[in-house]
């Protein structure tokens, strides 16, 4: 099993600007989705306002054909620049589309991040043979090893068995995250631990993606389950 199962809130722009502290205290990560912000508000608001929060954070960045959600605006390089620079810690990471050539990161593979190589499906899924072509693939980087996650959405039950078990055996060489989306998904959000899922991704306000569900919820399951009162985090050693 995972060492710790960590939480990733994803939040967009009106997500953020409303967040406090009290509101993120069973949150490990927040996930930013720079797709989701205004220029002026990443460089001008989002470095005070992440820093308040005092959590690590995630960067990520989709194009409007790898998005459920629109988007606010076509974003350059040029853009996100300064707000890479402020947080390049390896505390924070980086999210790396496995099946893009081009990413909104310039020289990505040199900055302190951990990253975070990702690939998504919205029609279907994916087996362990193509996961480890992926795999293969990606760019080496020179800070700690590289987190491997793959989104698929199953059309039924047996293909959500099939991926959470394929992402439970490459977890024995990588570290993985595994997310089912849609509504046959809510065991590899909730559960994927069990599966040697390392992170799991919630919403703080609106879904980010087909059956992300809220923090609450995520806490109300895991309690319902282990019968425990616990909150969320106090659950990672299962």
């Amino acid at each position: 099993m995972p060492d710790s199962y960590k939480i990733v809130a994803s939040v967009g722009e009106d997500d953020l600007r409303h967040l406090q502290k009290k509101d993120v205290k069973d949150v490990d990560v927040i996930e930013v989705r720079l797709d989701l912000f205004s220029r002026n508000y990443i460089q001008k608001e989002m470095k005070k306002k992440i820093k308040a929060l005092g959590l690590p954070v995630l960067f990520t960045y989709r194009r409007a054909e790898d998005s459920s959600v629109r988007s606010y605006v076509k974003l350059f390089p040029e853009d996100v620049e300064g707000i890479i620079k402020d947080f390049n810690d390896n505390a924070n990471y980086l999210d790396i589309e496995l099946n893009r050539e081009d990413t909104i990161f310039r020289n990505y593979e040199t900055l302190n991040y951990r990253i975070i190589y990702s690939y998504h499906s919205f029609k279907k899924s994916i087996l362990a043979n193509e996961m480890n072509q992926f795999i293969a693939k990606s760019k080496p980087v020179k800070k700690k090893n590289p987190i491997y996650k793959f989104a698929i959405t199953p059309e039924n039950i047996e293909e959500t068995a099939d991926f959470l078990n394929d992402i439970k055996l490459l977890s024995k060489t990588q570290t993985m995250i595994g997310i089912c989306m849609g509504e046959l998904g809510i065991i590899s959000r909730v559960f994927g631990d069990k599966f040697n899922s390392s992170f799991t991704y919630m919403t703080l306000g609106e879904p980010k993606a087909p059956g992300q569900i809220s923090v609450d919820t995520f806490k109300k399951l895991r309690a319902d389950l282990f019968k425990s009162p616990h909150s969320a985090k106090d659950s990672k050693e299962d």
